[in-house]
Protein backbone atom coordinates (compact mmCIF):
# COMPACT_ATOMS: atom_id res chain seq x y z
CA UNK A 1 0.00 0.00 0.00
CA UNK A 2 1.37 3.65 -1.26
CA UNK A 3 2.20 6.07 1.64
CA UNK A 4 -0.08 9.08 2.83
CA UNK A 5 -0.08 11.74 0.82
CA UNK A 6 1.72 13.75 3.66
CA UNK A 7 4.26 10.99 3.83
CA UNK A 8 4.71 10.89 0.23
CA UNK A 9 5.72 14.37 0.02
CA UNK A 10 8.12 14.69 2.66
CA UNK A 11 9.60 11.56 1.00
CA UNK A 12 9.94 13.31 -2.32
CA UNK A 13 11.65 16.81 -0.69
CA UNK A 14 14.21 14.43 0.27
CA UNK A 15 15.02 13.03 -2.74
CA UNK A 16 15.23 16.44 -4.33
CA UNK A 17 17.44 17.74 -1.24
CA UNK A 18 19.62 14.58 -2.16
CA UNK A 19 20.13 14.16 -5.61
CA UNK A 20 18.97 18.00 -7.21
CA UNK A 21 16.05 16.46 -9.50
CA UNK A 22 13.41 13.86 -9.24
CA UNK A 23 11.83 11.29 -11.63
CA UNK A 24 8.22 10.27 -12.02
CA UNK A 25 8.17 6.87 -12.65
CA UNK A 26 11.48 6.45 -10.37
CA UNK A 27 8.99 7.92 -6.95
CA UNK A 28 6.23 6.29 -8.06
CA UNK A 29 7.88 2.76 -7.92
CA UNK A 30 9.26 3.88 -4.43
CA UNK A 31 6.49 5.53 -2.80
CA UNK A 32 3.91 2.19 -4.27
CA UNK A 33 1.70 4.56 -5.97
CA UNK A 34 1.01 5.36 -9.12
CA UNK A 35 2.44 8.45 -11.39
CA UNK A 36 -0.61 10.14 -11.81
CA UNK A 37 -0.69 10.14 -7.69
CA UNK A 38 3.06 11.04 -7.98
CA UNK A 39 2.01 13.92 -11.18
CA UNK A 40 -0.14 15.19 -8.59
CA UNK A 41 2.01 15.51 -6.08
CA UNK A 42 4.19 17.11 -7.72
CA UNK A 43 1.57 19.51 -8.79
CA UNK A 44 0.52 20.26 -5.06
CA UNK A 45 4.20 20.99 -3.77
CA UNK A 46 4.66 23.03 -6.94
CA UNK A 47 1.44 25.66 -5.95
CA UNK A 48 3.11 26.22 -2.51
CA UNK A 49 6.27 26.77 -3.72
CA UNK A 50 8.44 23.62 -2.79
CA UNK A 51 9.82 22.43 -6.12
CA UNK A 52 8.80 23.52 -10.14
CA UNK A 53 8.02 20.64 -12.27
CA UNK A 54 9.45 19.47 -15.19
CA UNK A 55 9.24 17.32 -17.86
CA UNK A 56 8.71 13.94 -16.22
CA UNK A 57 10.01 15.14 -12.80
CA UNK A 58 10.97 18.03 -10.89
CA UNK A 59 13.98 20.58 -9.84
CA UNK A 60 13.96 22.60 -6.34
CA UNK A 61 12.38 25.84 -7.06
CA UNK A 62 13.98 29.08 -7.26
CA UNK A 63 12.75 30.24 -3.14
CA UNK A 64 15.71 30.63 -1.31
CA UNK A 65 17.04 27.53 0.48
CA UNK A 66 16.13 29.70 4.18
CA UNK A 67 12.38 29.56 3.15
CA UNK A 68 11.80 25.42 2.38
CA UNK A 69 11.45 24.01 5.03
CA UNK A 70 9.11 26.99 6.10
CA UNK A 71 7.27 26.80 3.11
CA UNK A 72 6.74 22.99 3.48
CA UNK A 73 5.46 23.49 7.16
CA UNK A 74 3.28 25.64 5.66
CA UNK A 75 1.78 23.15 3.32
CA UNK A 76 0.90 20.78 6.03
CA UNK A 77 -2.76 20.35 6.53
CA UNK A 78 -3.46 23.95 4.82
CA UNK A 79 -7.17 23.48 4.48
CA UNK A 80 -7.40 22.99 8.53
CA UNK A 81 -5.36 26.01 8.83
CA UNK A 82 -7.45 28.03 6.70
CA UNK A 83 -10.39 27.10 8.50
CA UNK A 84 -8.36 27.57 11.92
CA UNK A 85 -7.20 31.52 10.70
CA UNK A 86 -10.77 32.32 9.21
CA UNK A 87 -12.10 31.48 12.94
CA UNK A 88 -9.08 32.82 15.02
CA UNK A 89 -9.83 36.05 12.90
CA UNK A 90 -13.07 37.00 14.21
CA UNK A 91 -11.81 37.44 17.78
CA UNK A 92 -9.81 40.08 16.28
CA UNK A 93 -11.48 43.61 16.85
CA UNK A 94 -10.49 46.67 15.35
CA UNK A 95 -8.05 48.51 17.21
CA UNK A 96 -6.96 45.63 19.00
CA UNK A 97 -3.20 44.73 19.57
CA UNK A 98 -1.87 41.39 18.91
CA UNK A 99 1.02 38.80 19.19
CA UNK A 100 0.97 36.01 15.94
CA UNK A 101 3.42 33.14 16.74
CA UNK A 102 6.29 32.10 14.07
CA UNK A 103 3.86 29.80 13.23
CA UNK A 104 1.77 28.48 9.79
CA UNK A 105 -1.60 28.40 11.83
CA UNK A 106 -0.84 32.11 12.79
CA UNK A 107 0.44 32.81 9.10
CA UNK A 108 -3.30 32.25 7.98
CA UNK A 109 -4.72 34.61 9.83
CA UNK A 110 -2.69 37.18 8.74
CA UNK A 111 -5.10 37.44 5.32
CA UNK A 112 -8.24 38.25 7.40
CA UNK A 113 -6.66 41.01 8.95
CA UNK A 114 -7.43 43.20 5.61
CA UNK A 115 -11.16 43.61 6.98
CA UNK A 116 -9.79 45.38 10.45
CA UNK A 117 -8.53 48.65 11.08
CA UNK A 118 -6.28 50.27 13.10
CA UNK A 119 -4.33 47.02 14.37
CA UNK A 120 -0.65 46.47 16.03
CA UNK A 121 0.83 43.23 15.06
CA UNK A 122 3.81 41.91 16.81
CA UNK A 123 5.74 38.97 15.22
CA UNK A 124 9.12 37.65 15.69
CA UNK A 125 9.02 35.90 12.25
CA UNK A 126 10.33 37.78 8.76
CA UNK A 127 7.66 34.92 6.99
CA UNK A 128 4.87 36.73 8.66
CA UNK A 129 6.30 40.11 8.48
CA UNK A 130 6.46 39.71 4.61
CA UNK A 131 2.82 38.95 4.42
CA UNK A 132 1.39 41.41 6.94
CA UNK A 133 3.53 44.21 4.61
CA UNK A 134 1.61 43.71 1.71
CA UNK A 135 -1.78 44.68 3.81
CA UNK A 136 -0.27 47.79 3.93
CA UNK A 137 -2.60 49.11 6.49
CA UNK A 138 -1.42 47.92 10.51
CA UNK A 139 1.22 48.84 12.41
CA UNK A 140 4.08 46.05 12.60
CA UNK A 141 6.03 45.66 15.50
CA UNK A 142 8.93 43.34 14.57
CA UNK A 143 11.55 41.31 17.29
CA UNK A 144 15.03 41.37 17.02
CA UNK A 145 16.99 38.34 18.46
CA UNK A 146 19.05 35.73 16.99
CA UNK A 147 17.58 34.86 13.49
CA UNK A 148 17.07 31.06 12.61
CA UNK A 149 17.19 30.44 9.07
CA UNK A 150 15.07 27.38 9.10
CA UNK A 151 12.24 29.06 10.56
CA UNK A 152 12.92 32.35 9.90
CA UNK A 153 12.10 33.61 13.04
CA UNK A 154 13.78 35.60 15.88
CA UNK A 155 14.55 34.09 19.20
CA UNK A 156 17.04 34.38 22.15
CA UNK A 157 17.68 37.14 24.64
CA UNK A 158 17.12 39.90 22.30
CA UNK A 159 13.28 38.90 21.13
CA UNK A 160 12.65 38.17 24.84
CA UNK A 161 14.09 41.76 26.27
CA UNK A 162 11.65 43.06 23.00
CA UNK A 163 8.15 40.75 24.19
CA UNK A 164 9.31 41.61 28.12
CA UNK A 165 8.76 45.69 26.88
CA UNK A 166 5.34 44.97 25.98
CA UNK A 167 2.05 43.84 27.88
CA UNK A 168 -2.01 44.37 27.30
CA UNK A 169 -1.87 42.02 23.61
CA UNK A 170 -4.00 39.37 22.61
CA UNK A 171 -1.60 36.16 22.00
CA UNK A 172 -1.70 33.81 19.11
CA UNK A 173 0.09 30.84 19.73
CA UNK A 174 0.21 27.69 17.70
CA UNK A 175 2.65 25.50 19.94
CA UNK A 176 3.39 21.69 18.54
CA UNK A 177 0.55 19.84 20.85
CA UNK A 178 -2.41 20.14 23.21
CA UNK A 179 -3.74 17.91 26.08
CA UNK A 180 -6.25 18.15 28.88
CA UNK A 181 -3.73 17.07 31.27
CA UNK A 182 -0.37 18.83 29.83
CA UNK A 183 -1.76 21.50 28.43
CA UNK A 184 0.21 23.16 25.58
CA UNK A 185 3.54 22.15 24.69
CA UNK A 186 6.33 22.52 22.16
CA UNK A 187 9.54 20.04 21.37
CA UNK A 188 11.87 23.11 20.85
CA UNK A 189 13.27 24.26 24.33
CA UNK A 190 14.57 27.55 22.84
CA UNK A 191 10.98 28.40 21.51
CA UNK A 192 9.30 27.31 24.61
CA UNK A 193 11.23 29.70 26.14
CA UNK A 194 10.07 32.47 23.83
CA UNK A 195 6.17 31.44 24.41
CA UNK A 196 6.04 30.81 27.98
CA UNK A 197 7.95 34.37 28.20
CA UNK A 198 4.80 35.71 25.63
CA UNK A 199 1.88 33.95 27.51
CA UNK A 200 2.72 35.74 30.70
CA UNK A 201 2.57 39.27 29.61
CA UNK A 202 -0.57 38.84 26.97
CA UNK A 203 -3.81 39.97 28.24
CA UNK A 204 -5.81 36.90 26.46
CA UNK A 205 -4.04 33.81 25.38
CA UNK A 206 -5.58 32.04 22.11
CA UNK A 207 -4.57 28.69 20.67
CA UNK A 208 -4.32 27.67 17.00
CA UNK A 209 -4.45 24.08 16.10
CA UNK A 210 -5.38 21.85 13.91
CA UNK A 211 -7.16 18.27 15.09
CA UNK A 212 -3.81 16.46 14.79
CA UNK A 213 -1.67 18.50 17.58
CA UNK A 214 -4.78 17.04 19.74
CA UNK A 215 -4.05 14.29 22.92
CA UNK A 216 0.20 14.24 22.09
CA UNK A 217 1.66 16.20 24.74
CA UNK A 218 5.37 17.82 22.96
CA UNK A 219 8.04 17.75 25.82
CA UNK A 220 8.36 20.80 27.11
CA UNK A 221 5.03 22.35 28.60
CA UNK A 222 4.53 25.91 27.95
CA UNK A 223 0.93 26.16 29.44
CA UNK A 224 -1.65 24.82 31.45
CA UNK A 225 -5.11 24.21 29.79
CA UNK A 226 -6.44 26.81 32.75
CA UNK A 227 -3.92 29.48 31.26
CA UNK A 228 -5.89 29.61 27.83
CA UNK A 229 -8.58 32.05 27.15
CA UNK A 230 -9.67 30.49 23.39
CA UNK A 231 -8.88 27.41 21.70
CA UNK A 232 -9.68 27.47 17.77
CA UNK A 233 -9.81 24.66 15.47
CA UNK A 234 -10.73 22.61 12.71
CA UNK A 235 -13.12 20.08 13.34
CA UNK A 236 -15.44 19.75 17.01
CA UNK A 237 -13.44 18.17 19.75
CA UNK A 238 -14.27 15.19 21.54
CA UNK A 239 -16.85 15.09 24.10
CA UNK A 240 -14.23 15.02 26.93
CA UNK A 241 -12.19 18.41 25.43
CA UNK A 242 -15.73 19.94 25.56
CA UNK A 243 -16.40 18.83 29.57
CA UNK A 244 -12.16 19.99 30.09
CA UNK A 245 -12.59 23.07 28.39
CA UNK A 246 -15.85 24.34 30.32
CA UNK A 247 -14.35 23.11 33.50
CA UNK A 248 -11.33 25.49 33.03
CA UNK A 249 -13.35 28.18 31.36
CA UNK A 250 -11.66 27.80 28.03
CA UNK A 251 -14.10 28.91 25.07
CA UNK A 252 -13.73 26.35 22.06
CA UNK A 253 -14.21 27.79 18.69
CA UNK A 254 -14.94 25.49 15.87
CA UNK A 255 -16.95 24.87 12.75
CA UNK A 256 -20.27 24.69 13.48
CA UNK A 257 -21.66 23.01 10.10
Amino acid sequence: MGLLAENRQHHILGKLRQSGQIKVRQLAGELDVTEVTVRRDLRQMQSTGLLKKTYGGAVPSELPDMNVSVHYRQSRHLAAKKIIGKLAGEIIKDNDIIFLEAGSTCFEIIPHLAQKKNLTVIVNSLHLMQRLALLGQHKIIITGGQYRRERMEMIGPGAENAISQLSGFKAFTGADDISISAGISGADVVTVSFAKLVLRKASEVIFVGDSTKFDNPALYKIADLGELDYIVTNVKPSAEWLDASRANHVKLIYPKD
